[in-house]
């Protein structure tokens, strides 16, 4: 079989975020590549791609996202190829934050050193991911932002689906996104909504565009608080048709905790929202306060903030008090999302792998990963 130039190792399966972002790369990259998708369990998956990796015989290994799977695939090649990992999250420093077992915060420990230590490149996705790295002595590194396709996320006419889902002339505030619940912290994706309506009572609809464990949780707790008929869940919905179900929400939440982990962090939701024309509102953590107005900025304290909800419901009223005016703040932000455009980020990132692949250095040392992970 003759070698392939670059192989995508992605963290997921076929059609989510991940494999966006590796199959449009793919097609901007100067030669040969494949993109393999996660199937099973870690374990098994690392093990096929190894098996994926060692037949094919790519330059260049392209983790998309540290995780175990990729990343111990290529360590159970031999660690021969050139390494590069894609990442939007700092995984030991959101364990800690959650409060997870000192099992996975070391198995999260050994996953960096090996994806930031033993790489020929690490990509970020923001600036203060990149400066956390390069104070830790790791200086491989780049900034490619997340990408959104500006062809396909458009504001949409959705009047019709509004008075189908009895949200007709209704202020609603949405988000989209993997609804994840942490039980130590009390709360996971959307909790903030949810109790910010619920806590004072606005006359305002929350709508959920996503899947996970949290929305269970999301919709007690709203009834809890007696508002569940202002609470509506999409499901998770195909990447072509998420600026339609994204053109319900007047208002749209980016909500990131003010510690390292979301520092780092970025998600593909920001430009998504600009993309379609949605008004922004953001803690004041991360991306978000590079890009936007402090109009759109509300302060987090700390590592989990009990009190946002209400500064959230102070300003939620606010908008609402002048819908108009919110939804034509939230269309003239879509010129933000331009900086975001596949195309371009796309063609960001087969640079970077164009430069691995130049480097006249050797390939990276043999390694072998314990069996901890």
């Amino acid at each position: 079989m003759t070698p392939v130039g670059v192989q995508f190792l992605v963290n997921a399966g076929p059609g989510s975020a991940a494999g966006e972002r590796a199959e449009r790369i793919a097609r901007m990259v100067d030669g040969d590549a494949i993109v393999t998708y996660r199937k099973g369990t870690r374990r098994a998956d690392a093990v096929a791609m190894a098996r994926e990796v060692a037949r094919n015989a790519p330059e260049v290994v392209y983790a998309m996202d540290l995780a175990v799977a990729p990343v111990a695939a290529w360590a159970l090649d031999g660690g021969r190829r050139r390494l590069i990992v894609d990442t939007g999250d700092a995984p030991l420093a959101f364990l800690e934050l959650i409060g997870a077992s000192a099992t996975r915060r070391a198995m999260a420990r050994a996953l960096e050193s090996v994806g930031y230590g033993r790489s020929d490149l690490v990509i970020v996705r923001g600036r203060y991911h990149a400066e956390q790295l390069h104070a830790a002595g790791h200086h491989h590194v780049s900034v490619v932002a997340d990408g959104v396709d500006l062809d396909l996320l458009q504001p949409k006419e959705v009047t019709d689906l509004r008075t189908q889902l009895g949200l007709d002339r209704r202020m609603t505030v949405g988000v989209q996104g993997n609804f994840t619940w942490y039980p130590k912290l009390g709360g996971g994706l959307g909790w903030d909504l949810v109790q910010a309506i619920g806590r004072h009572d606005l006359d305002i609809d929350a709508v959920f565009i996503g899947e996970g464990p949290g929305l269970a949780q999301l919709r007690l707790m709203a009834e809890r608080l007696g508002v569940g008929d202002r609470v509506h869940m999409m499901g998770r919905v195909a990447y072509s048709q998420l600026a339609t179900y994204l053109s319900l929400c007047d208002v749209t939440l980016l909500t990131q905790t003010d510690d390292p982990s979301s520092w780092a962090r970025t998600t593909g939701k920001l430009p998504t929202y600009l993309a379609t024309g949605r008004y922004v509102v953001a803690t004041r953590v991360g991306t978000a306060v590079d890009l936007l107005e402090p109009e759109h900025l509300l302060d987090y304290r700390g590592h989990w903030d009990t009190t946002y909800p209400d500064r959230l419901a102070r300003k939620l009223g606010e908008l609402a008090h002048d819908r108009d005016r919110t939804i034509a703040r939230g269309l003239a932000l879509r010129s933000l999302a331009e900086s975001f455009d596949y195309d371009r980020i796309a063609r960001s990132c087969a640079s970077e792998i164009a430069r691995v692949c130049e480097r006249s250095a050797g390939s990276p040392a043999r390694l072998t990963l314990g069996a901890g992970l």
